[in-house]
């Protein structure tokens, strides 16, 4: 069979039955000239004979292997033979066990950067090939099952690496290719009993990419019935490689697979049960959260970087549409603007000395602190954290010098008019309003706050803090003036930098 020059997968029959002069790989998606395609099959062909001539004795004929006593075949293979296909089949092995420790699945629009081994999808059809052609040496059940695995694992590594470079660029029709990449290793996985439960993750993995296809054609209709089939094939197959001691190193990378298809199980339900929705609005909306430019430095990368992020924030984008379209409420502060933006409303208990002498003693404050939910998209929070939120300790109350003796001092923060925001918040519909969108978690919220209150700790010795609670959401009614967002007065001195310094063309909003 012709094979793609490009990645080395044989192309399917139905491709090759057209006249044209080009042909497109079902694997890697590229397209290729016929006579190119033929060219690499004779390239390859020389490379397997190569590797036949220094596995078998000179002057044996592998095409007449069949007619060969099966003693005499059985030794060439044992003492020829098997030591190049065990050699090949560890480094095969080791490769695809490292590779699948890696989430196989992404949201559309996204591009995932797995690590690649050096052993290229083209050099594994090779193998692949080469150890099929010497199949008739093995006669004995071991021998036999030592050839189905190298094929078997050298398949299976071949298709992976396809689809992990389909994964790194958002390709048009990727998902497709994706799937029909991950349905042929599952039926390569299926015939091998100890490589079962892949198979199931990778039919899994195979109905998810099916669906998001579906989603991403607006046929919402019938995406939802292969994700959810997916989700269930994941599941069953998390529970079996949790306990292998062989496939275990990939709990984890189904555990982030299962997130992404559940976000996408949610947005597909989404649409379905809101047919005011436009199903490529949602798309639109889809693709500027996930192609927005998060913070990349520190530890923010590491818990920016996660995939389990996403199924939070489109829930709540759900709720947003739900609203607009009259079928749910999400809390909104009293007041009137064209806009909402969302701010995380975060309890903070904090407990502060003073007084002098026999005076000395500890108060204890409760503030709240608010910050934009958008807060992840600016790299001015890295070093900074009191740049987004509210800073309630920028802002000391009025006192005399002899308060600080006595200790009659009640508190250190002045939260002005935070508080007030906070209590008229109450469940309401979105109605005609423009929402702007969340971008943010409630954990990576609880890490902004943490973080500041640790720098103000630094600067103030008296200091002593609680861990702060994140309580909710909620949306704010604010006008864009001259470009910039304009918050109500009650924020008065404490309008977060993160929003002073946002233009508005810059939101994401719906």
């Amino acid at each position: 069979m012709l094979r793609c020059k490009y990645c080395g997968a044989p192309f399917e029959p139905s491709t090759l039955e057209s006249d044209t002069p080009y042909v497109t790989c079902t694997s890697c998606g590229t397209s290729q000239q016929r006579v190119d395609a033929r060219a690499y099959l004779e390239q390859m062909m020389g490379v397997v004979q190569s590797w036949i001539s220094s596995a078998i004795p000179v002057g044996f004929n592998m095409s007449q292997a069949g007619n060969v006593d099966a003693v005499a075949r059985h030794n060439i293979f044992i003492r020829n033979v098997q030591p190049k296909v065990e050699s090949g089949l560890m480094e095969y092995k080791f490769a695809n066990t490292n590779l699948m420790a890696n989430s196989l699945l992404a949201l559309p629009f996204a591009n995932t950067r797995i690590p690649i081994p050096p052993k290229t999808s083209a050099q594994a059809f090779e193998f692949n090939a080469s150890v099929k052609s010497v199949g008739t040496l093995a006669v004995d059940d071991a021998s036999v099952k030592l050839v189905e695995e190298a094929a078997m694992v050298s398949q299976t590594y071949a298709l992976t690496i396809n689809n992990a470079k389909l994964l790194a660029e958002d390709k048009e029709g990727r998902y497709l290719l994706l799937a029909n990449n991950f349905a042929e290793a599952a039926t390569v996985f299926e015939k091998n009993k100890k490589y079962e439960a892949l198979g199931e993750r990778f039919k899994g993995l195979a109905n998810v990419s099916n669906g998001i296809a579906m989603l991403m054609e607006g046929n919402t209709a019938q995406a939802g019935g292969p994700v959810k089939d997916g989700i269930a094939l994941l599941e069953d197959a998390k529970a079996k490689i949790m306990v292998s001691p062989e496939l275990g190193i990939m709990a984890q990378a189904i555990e982030q697979e299962l997130s992404i298809a559940k976000t996408i199980e949610g947005l597909v339900d989404m649409v379905q049960m809101n047919p005011a929705i436009d199903a490529l609005k949602t798309l639109d909306v889809i693709k500027h959260v996930v192609q927005r430019g998060l913070v990349n430095s520190g530890m923010w990368s590491n818990i920016l970087g996660s995939s389990y992020r996403y199924t939070e924030i489109f829930d709540e984008i759900g709720k947003i549409f739900k609203s607009k379209n009259g079928m749910g409420d999400v809390n909104i502060v009293a007041g009137g603007g064209e806009y909402l933006m969302p701010f995380w409303l975060i309890d903070l208990e904090y407990s502060f000395v003073t007084g002098a002498m026999w005076a000395k003693k500890s108060v204890e404050v409760s503030e709240v602190l608010m910050a934009p939910a958008d807060f992840v998209t600016d790299i001015g929070l890295v070093n900074n954290p009191a740049y987004a939120v509210t800073d309630i300790f920028s802002l000391r109350p009025e006192k005399s010098i002899l308060a600080g003796i006595k200790g009659s001092e009640v508190s250190i923060s002045k939260g002005e008019g935070i508080e007030k925001i906070s209590k008229s918040a109450s469940p309401g519909s979105a109605g005609g309003r423009n929402v702007i969108l969340p971008l943010s978690t409630k954990k990576e919220a609880s890490k902004l706050a943490s973080e500041y209150l640790a720098q103000r700790c630094e600067k103030d010795s008296k200091l002593k803090l609680s861990k702060p609670r994140v309580r909710s959401l909620i949306y704010v009614p604010c006008d864009l003036v001259d470009g910039r967002v304009k918050l109500p007065g009650d924020f008065g001195a404490l309008v977060p930098a993160r929003v002073k310094n946002t233009a508005g063309s810059t939101l994401l909003y719906i």
